[in-house]
C-alpha cells in the first residue's frame, strides 16, 4: 500500500515543482528583457522576447509579439534622436499634472467639459482666439479618439467630427494640442508605430487638403519605452513641456510609482536636428538631466551683484580691527542658514495657503456643477472629481500642518541661537547680512512673479473654468425604422418638424429599459399623465407606418399608429387629410415622369459608396458607358423628393459627382 501511495504522490510532487521552475525561468528571462528594453537595448531584448514567444501559449505570445514590435520600432528610432536643451523638470501627481504646465493660462486654459460632448474627461484645453476645440472622447468599443468641433458665426458649435485616419487608430489618442502658430497638432497615442506605451506624435496642417497630414513619431527622447503624454508649447513658442513615466515605471527601481509622473520643460524646437546614436547614448539622453540655465539679463545681473557683495564683504572682514574667532564665525554661519531656511518655509506656507484656497474654490465650483447636472454620466464624472479634489485638499492640509511644524522648529532653533549670541556678547547678524545667503550655501527663494526662474516654471496651478454659452449643434440621427438585436432610445428633440406618424407599442408607470423594446429602433419616450409612453419610428407617410405596423404587432399586440405635428400629439384623421392635401398639391406642381440618381466621374464604385447605395435604397443600379464616360444610374424613383433624399445620403461618402435627373 505504501508503495502504491508513493507511486501516486511522487509523480505529482515532481509535476508540482517542475512546471513552476520553467515558468519562473521564463518570467525571469522576460524581466531581464524588460530591463534591457527600458535601457534602450532593443536588439538584445528582442532576441529574448523572440525566444520566449516561440514556446509561449497563445495569450502570452500575443503580449510578447507586441513587445517584439516595440523593440523593432525602437531599433529604427535610434537612427533619429534629438537632444533638447532641458530647462527644468519636476515630479507631479498623475491626476492633475497638466494644470502645472508653464503659462498654460496665458493663451487659453482648461475648461470643464461642456454638456453634450461625448467625453468622459472632465477637463479640456481650449486655446484663446480660436473657434476650434480639439478633445479626446471614448468610443463605444472602449478606445479614445480625437474629435474637433468648430464654433460658427451664430455662436453654435458644430457636431463633433472624429479626425481622419491619419490620426485615429484602434488604440487611444489623447491630449491633443495645436501649436501657437496653428500649423502642428501634437498628441499622445498607443495605436501608432512607437516604442511602447504612449508615444508623442505630431501632424502638420495640409493647407491644400484642409486636413492634418500623417502622424509622425517625435522620436527619442520625447517618446520613450514608458508613457509620454501631453506635449505643449508655451504661447511665445520659446519652451515646450511634456510628461513621462520613464523614470518611474521600473518595478525594481526605488523610484517606482504608479501615481506620479515627471514633467519636463525644454527649449522648443519646431524641427529638431536628429542623429543616429547607440543604445547607451539614447538611454543617457532620455534621462533629460540637463541643468537649469541662466537665460535672462536679470539673472546675470543678480549673479554679478552677488559676486560684488561677496567681494565687499571679504574686504570688510579684512578691515575688522578685532579678529573674529572661528567658533563665532561658525555660529554666525549657522544662524544665517537657519534664518534663510525659516523665511523660505514661511514663503512656502503662504503659497500653500493660497493653493488650498484655490482648491476649495474649485471644490465649490464642481459641487455647484454637480447639483445642476441631471445627466447620469456627468453626475458620476463630477462625483469622482469632487472625491479627487477632497483628497487633494486633505493631503494639502496634512502637508501644511507638517510645514508649520517645520516653521515652529526653525523658530525655536533661531531663538536658542539668539540666546547664545546674547550670553556670549556677540551681535546677532543683521537682516542685510542675512540677505547674502548665497555666501552661506543657502539661496533665498524669490517670490517675485516677474523674475524668470526656470525651477519655478512648474509651480503654479492653473484653474479649470466653465465655457460660457456653449451651444452644441445636435447631430442628425438616422431615424429609419429597424428591428435590431438591441433597440435604442432616441431623444424627443431628434424628431423633425411637420406631420409624422409613430407606432405606439407600450406604456409603463416607470421608465422602461432598452431590453424591453425587443429590438425596435428608434424608440421615443414621453411622460404623460404619470405614465411613460413608448413609440417606435418617425414616418413621414401614413402608408410607411402601416407597412411596419404588422411587424410591431407580432411583438406587441396592442401596437397602434399615432400622429404628431411639430412634436406634439395630433389627431390621426386630421393628419391623414393634411398629408393627402399636401401630396395632391405637390403632384400638380411637380412635372410628370420619374427620377434617377446619377453617379459620374468614377470608373468603378468604391466600397463605401456601394454600401451607402444598399443602405439608402432597394432600387436597381445600372452601369452605362458612352463617349462622355461611365455613369451609374440608381432608380427609378417616383418622386424627385425621394431621389434627392437618396442622393443626399450618397454625397456623404464624398465619392464621384452625384446628381438627380428626370426621366420623361
Amino acid at each position: 500500500m505504501k508503495k502504491t501511495i508513493a507511486m501516486i504522490i511522487l509523480p505529482l510532487v515532481a509535476l508540482l515543482f517542475s512546471t513552476p521552475v520553467k515558468a519562473q525561468n521564463a518570467q525571469e528571462s522576460e524581466r531581464v528583457a524588460d530591463s534591457l528594453y527600458r535601457s534602450y537595448n532593443f536588439a538584445e531584448a528582442r532576441a529574448i522576447y523572440e525566444r520566449l514567444a516561440a514556446k509561449a501559449e497563445a495569450a502570452q505570445k500575443r503580449t510578447l509579439d507586441m513587445k517584439i514590435i516595440c523593440c523593432q520600432n525602437g531599433e529604427e528610432m535610434l537612427r533619429f534622436v534629438s537632444e533638447p536643451n532641458v530647462v527644468t523638470r519636476k515630479t507631479m501627481d498623475k491626476r492633475d499634472f497638466y494644470l502645472y504646465y508653464p503659462n498654460i493660462s496665458a493663451a487659453g486654459g482648461f475648461i470643464h467639459a461642456p454638456e453634450g460632448l461625448n467625453t468622459t474627461s472632465d477637463t479640456l484645453y481650449l486655446a484663446d482666439n480660436t473657434n476650434t476645440l480639439y478633445y479626446s472622447a471614448k468610443e463605444v468599443n472602449g478606445s479614445w479618439n480625437i474629435y474637433r468641433t468648430i464654433k460658427g458665426a451664430d455662436g453654435v458649435w458644430s457636431v463633433p467630427q472624429k479626425l481622419s485616419g491619419n490620426i485615429s487608430t484602434s488604440g487611444n489618442e489623447l491630449f491633443p494640442f495645436v501649436s501657437p502658430d496653428g500649423k502642428k497638432l501634437y498628441f499622445s497615442s498607443n495605436g501608432h508605430s512607437g516604442a511602447g506605451g504612449y508615444d508623442l506624435y505630431v501632424c502638420k496642417w495640409d493647407e491644400e487638403k484642409k486636413d492634418w497630414g500623417p502622424a509622425q513619431n517625435m522620436g527619442f527622447p520625447y517618446s520613450s519605452p514608458g508613457d509620454d503624454l501631453f506635449f505643449y508649447v508655451t504661447p511665445d513658442s520659446r519652451y515646450a513641456a511634456f510628461s513621462s513615466t520613464r523614470l518611474l515605471d521600473n518595478p525594481n527601481s526605488p523610484l517606482y510609482s504608479t501615481t506620479m509622473i515627471v514633467t519636463y520643460v525644454v527649449d522648443y524646437q519646431p524641427d529638431p536636428i536628429t542623429k543616429a546614436v547607440t543604445a547607451k547614448e539614447a538611454a543617457n539622453i532620455a534621462r533629460l538631466r540637463g541643468a537649469v540655465r541662466t537665460t535672462t539679463d536679470k539673472e546675470r545681473d543678480s549673479i554679478t551683484n552677488a559676486e560684488i557683495n561677496k567681494a565687499l564683504k571679504e574686504v570688510d572682514q579684512r578691515n575688522v580691527t578685532s579678529p573674529v574667532d572661528s567658533a563665532t564665525v561658525a555660529k554666525t554661519h549657522n544662524y544665517t542658514k537657519e534664518s534663510v531656511k525659516c523665511r523660505n518655509l514661511k514663503k512656502r506656507e503662504k503659497q500653500m495657503v493660497a493653493l488650498q484656497q484655490n482648491n476649495r474654490e474649485l471644490y465649490t465650483e464642481v459641487e455647484e456643477r454637480l447639483r445642476a447636472t441631471e445627466d447620469s454620466v456627468m453626475v458620476q464624472i463630477r462625483q469622482d472629481s469632487v472625491a479627487k479634489i477632497t483628497k487633494i485638499i486633505t493631503d494639502g492640509e496634512n502637508a501644511l500642518l507638517a510645514l508649520r511644524q517645520q516653521i515652529r522648529e526653525s523658530e525655536i532653533t533661531l531663538r536658542k541661537m539668539e540666546e547664545e549670541f546674547f550670553n556670549s556678547g556677540v551681535v546677532v547678524p543683521s537682516s542685510k547680512e542675512i540677505e547674502l545667503g548665497d555666501d552661506f550655501g543657502v539661496q533665498e527663494e524669490d517670490d517675485d512673479e516677474e523674475d524668470f526662474n526656470p525651477s519655478n516654471m512648474l509651480n503654479d496651478r492653473a484653474k479649470v473654468t466653465d465655457i460660457e454659452n456653449f451651444n452644441l449643434q445636435r447631430p442628425k440621427k438616422d431615424l429609419t425604422f429597424k428591428i435590431l438585436k438591441k433597440g435604442w432610445l432616441a431623444e424627443w428633440e431628434d424628431l423633425p418638424g411637420g406631420i409624422l406618424y409613430q407606432i405606439r407599442f407600450m406604456s409603463s408607470v416607470k421608465p422602461a429599459n432598452v431590453a424591453s423594446f425587443k429590438g425596435l429602433s428608434p424608440v421615443f419616450e414621453k411622460e404623460q399623465n404619470g405614465r411613460y409612453i413608448y413609440s417606435a419610428g418617425a414616418f413621414s407617410k401614413y402608408s410607411d407606418a402601416q407597412k411596419q405596423l404588422s411587424k410591431v404587432k407580432k411583438l406587441f399586440s396592442t401596437a397602434q399608429i399615432t400622429a404628431l405635428k411639430d412634436g406634439k400629439a395630433y389627431p390621426l384623421a386630421t393628419a391623414r387629410k393634411e398629408e393627402a392635401a399636401a401630396a395632391s398639391k405637390k403632384s400638380k406642381a411637380e412635372p410628370a415622369g420619374t427620377f434617377n440618381v446619377v453617379i459620374s466621374g468614377l470608373d468603378r464604385l468604391p466600397e463605401a459608396l456601394l454600401h451607402a447605395i444598399k443602405s439608402a435604397t432597394s432600387k436597381d443600379m445600372a452601369k452605362v458607358t458612352s463617349a462622355e464616360g461611365t455613369k451609374y444610374i440608381v432608380g427609378p424613383f417616383s418622386s424627385k423628393e425621394e431621389a434627392e433624399s437618396v442622393a443626399k445620403k450618397l454625397k456623404e461618402t464624398n465619392s464621384g459627382k452625384i446628381s438627380v435627373e428626370q426621366v420623361l
